[in-house]
């Protein structure tokens, strides 16, 4: 049979969402056929997870129509729990899970089979492991899910998903957490999925596994669908052109090729219990340096702990020279050290404020007349300057960086960093979840810094962003640092091998 004769198992028919003085949405279209993985791409902000979610029935879109298998759906009504029992459901990159509870309980929680007055634990077991055998995975069902690995949290997620016979499943950033081989175990388990005649949308910023694992995609920019077509018939770069609008240059990541200066920031014989330990690094004015590791490696640990957020037993900070005690994060921001988390959400914004606010948090004093009054006019002024220097996308200073997308939330991050007047630069991760026109812009952000003479490093697991950016790169294996490559040495070949202890 033909994929035209075939009846889509979801049609999205010009979907149209309004929000006060906002169209998030406007005339999307697309179909999903029985057994395809759909990519939905798209930069921050461009729709996909308000689209996802007039899908699932948290949003009711305001104009437009919704099939599925052949049928209007009734959107008058239209709820999460009505879109549950037409077989839709979704995994988000963010875990919807209960900590403290197994994950068999996790995967029924409000499906629970009952004998009688009681909850049938066997028949759900049974069930749980025919599902586990199905995806061919082995998960301890009986453990609180907070001892689990990430891997196996997305995986219990998944299951939570599938496990009510659903036929579509929306994947939602599903990767942005994982590692490798992590990523390569969910690619198999959506081939298993496909081959059962389930279909797949796949939100992801990471375009290559569009190429990899995607049969069709649709494209959306600033709300509005641009395209929809076969991943066979098209290019990274004609992808790239269709995301962004325009054509990205060649090079993605800009020549870093300003003066280097004297050192800045030195690390001597670092060391935390159980973490890392008798870690030496540096990083000079102008400077990119890299961390790569493994996950467990200590990289993101030790970031923090130069940031004074995490603890040390050993070990010594210089700055310019100088001994310098780090004790808090007040200490480090007092030596000019900024720190852009992996955990934007949760350590790099109060999602409450508004932009604003998080933009000026760190500089607070700065706007302070005769150390009593504030200044807001100049908050403000300061506030809308460098947000506007990294092109943040948002409606007013007053809005809520809870509505912002990912990127925009992590220039936010960036900029109060910059205000903060912050010379050594501590990123971790600061793309992940990002889509490659907001990467772009973050990518030039770095090299701005680098040529007003700030020190930066980077934590980042791809290889390819560290190789684009990074003047060195540390590679840290077990807690301490393995090799130091630059030059020649700096290829994928060389920090894998140092990556898995290898060399």
């Amino acid at each position: 049979m033909s994929e035209t004769s075939r009846t889509p198992l979801l049609e999205i028919k010009d979907c149209t969402m309004k929000f006060p003085g906002v169209i998030a949405l406007s005339g999307v279209s697309f179909s999903l056929l029985p057994g395809e993985c759909h990519a939905l791409v798209g930069e921050n902000g461009a729709g996909k997870s308000t689209l996802a979610k007039c899908i699932t029935g948290e949003y009711r879109m305001t104009e437009g129509s919704l099939f599925r298998a052949g049928e209007e759906v009734d959107l008058s009504s239209y709820s999460v729990s009505k879109s549950q029992h037409q077989g839709i459901a979704i995994v988000h990159q963010e875990f919807q899970l209960m900590e403290d509870l197994t994950s068999l309980e996790n995967i029924f929680i409000g499906h629970y089979e009952r004998k009688g007055l009681f909850i049938d634990w066997k028949a759900q077991k049974e069930k749980a492991d025919e599902l586990m055998e199905f995806l061919q995975c082995s998960i301890n069902l009986t453990i609180p899910v907070k001892y689990l690995r990430t891997a196996e949290k997305q995986i219990v997620q998944l299951a939570k998903a599938i496990i009510l016979d659903a036929e579509v499943v929306i994947l939602d950033e599903l990767t942005a957490v994982l590692q490798e081989k992590d990523i390569e175990n969910i690619f198999r388990i959506i081939n298993i999925l496909k081959k059962k005649g389930i279909g797949l949308i796949y939100v992801s910023h990471r375009l290559d596994e569009v190429f990899e694992i995607c049969d069709s995609y649709t494209v959306l920019c600033d709300g509005k669908h641009i395209k929809s077509g076969r991943v066979s018939e098209i290019d990274k770069p004609k992808l790239i052109e269709m995301i962004i609008g325009r054509e990205l240059s060649s090079d993605l990541y800009p020549a870093f090729d300003g003066p280097i200066g004297d050192t800045i920031l030195e690390v001597k014989n670092l060391t935390s219990k159980d973490t890392f330990k008798n870690v030496n690094l540096k990083v000079a004015a102008g400077e990119v340096v890299g961390i790569a590791g493994l996950v467990g490696a200590g990289k993101t640990e030790l970031v923090n702990a130069i940031f004074g957020s995490y603890p040390v037993t050993n070990g010594e900070i210089y700055i310019k020279g100088k001994k310098t005690e780090i004790r808090n994060p007040m200490d480090a921001i007092r030596h000019k050290i900024g720190l852009v988390p992996d955990e934007r959400k949760l350590l790099g914004l109060n999602m409450m404020y508004d932009v604003r606010n998080n933009t000026t948090l760190p500089s607070w004093k700065k706007f302070k007349k005769y150390r009593i009054f504030s200044d807001h006019k100049a908050e403000i002024e300061k506030a809308f300057e460098y947000n506007e220097k990294l092109k943040l996308k948002y409606r007013s200073l007053y809005q809520k960086v809870l509505n912002l997308s990912g990127g925009n939330q992590q220039k936010v991050v960036i900029a109060k960093w910059m205000l903060a007047d912050s010379e050594i630069f501590l990123f971790d991760e600061p793309t992940r979840g990002i889509d490659v026109g907001a990467k772009f812009e973050i990518y030039k952000q770095i090299k701005e810094l680098t040529n007003a003479g700030k020190a930066v490093i980077i934590v980042s697991p791809e290889l390819e962003e560290l190789i684009g950016l990074a003047h060195r790169i540390y590679i840290m294996f077990e807690g301490e640092i393995k090799d130091e490559v630059s030059g020649e040495r700096k290829t994928q070949e060389v920090i894998i091998n140092s990556l898995l202890g290898v060399n």
